[in-house]
């Protein structure tokens, strides 16, 4: 049992390395010392547990801020579809092709409202594409802009988790990492230079932090 522990814990590594070595080999498009997240391209991972035995392991959307940690979130349960520049829209088309092939789960975490924002109307259109029978995580999000807590419209969020108190719930990754939304090298930062993307420190706190989501993995669990 140690040795598979161990082996998993390596796989983890390894992955979060290949994936940094990928991402600093982009051309920058930020701060100084920043991995260089572009708009092209999907990243994916697959979620090495499945916290939903008699269904599909959960499934994480997002935009940037989840790239670097998709290994960690394979490693808790959640299997990923991040993308640079991700709005929240695309993040519902992407769900939707995903139940087209019948490969939706129970448990949709969308992490995306920071490039573009999000209304009411977006999140019932997610709900719909949903259905009553699964569950919706949503995520806060620091300014992708200027890195200031909290994004523009955190607000629709969690007015949409109080009238949805049995469909949708709110994980505040801002309030959580508050204390730590520092930028490297400061001792303790869980941040890169622009305030708003993890680094390896923060991917692994986001990944645990992701994790109390699971609660509502299992099928016909609801919040």
């Amino acid at each position: 049992m140690a040795r598979m522990r161990d082996a998993a814990a390596a796989a983890v590594i390894l992955a979060a390395v290949i994936l940094a070595v990928a991402l600093l080999s982009a051309p920058p498009s930020g701060a100084e010392g920043e991995p260089g997240f572009t708009c092209k391209g999907i990243h994916r991972g697959k979620a090495q547990v499945d916290p939903n035995p008699k269904g599909l392991a959960p499934v994480a959307i997002g935009d940037s801020t989840m790239i670097l940690p998709i290994p960690n979130l394979n490693a808790v349960g959640y299997s990923v579809n991040a993308r640079g520049c991700r709005g929240f829209r695309e993040s519902i088309n992407v769900a939707a092709k995903l139940k087209a092939k019948r490969h939706l789960p129970h448990l949709v975490l969308i992490n995306a409202y920071g490039n573009g924002g999000v209304n009411p109307s977006l999140i019932a259109e997610a709900l719909n594409v949903l259905g009553k029978k699964r569950v919706l995580g949503l995520i806060t999000a620091y300014n992708a802009d200027t890195g200031e807590p909290p994004a523009p419209d955190t607000d629709v969020l969690l007015r949409a988790a109080r009238q949805n108190a049995h469909r949708i719930f709110v994980l505040d990754w801002v309030k959580y990492s508050l204390p730590h939304h520092t930028a490297e090298p400061a001792p303790g930062a869980w941040f890169l230079p622009d305030l708003f993307h993890p680094n390896f420190t923060g991917a692994e706190a986001f990944a645990q932090f992701l994790a109390r989501g699971l609660t509502f993995a299992r099928n016909g669990r609801f919040p």
